[in-house]
């Protein structure tokens, strides 16, 4: 539930690390506009972290 005195407040998240982006969601929440802004590499915590591709199992060997 949005809380009134938050309503039209804009936040700017610059966090890396859970204190910061935790705190902006926290805001968020009870009303806040957040704007996350990251580096050009994007955020680090989800360097690497693409969903798997589905690929289809090697045939079977026959020996």
């Amino acid at each position: 539930m949005p809380l009134p005195f938050l309503t039209g407040l804009r936040v700017i998240d610059l966090g890396q690390y859970l204190p910061g982006p935790y705190a902006a969601q926290l805001l968020g929440d009870l009303g806040a506009t957040v704007v996350k802004v990251e580096p050009p590499g994007g955020d680090p915590r989800c360097a690497g972290s693409d969903p798997p591709t589905a690929t289809a199992p090697p045939p079977p060997t026959s020996c």
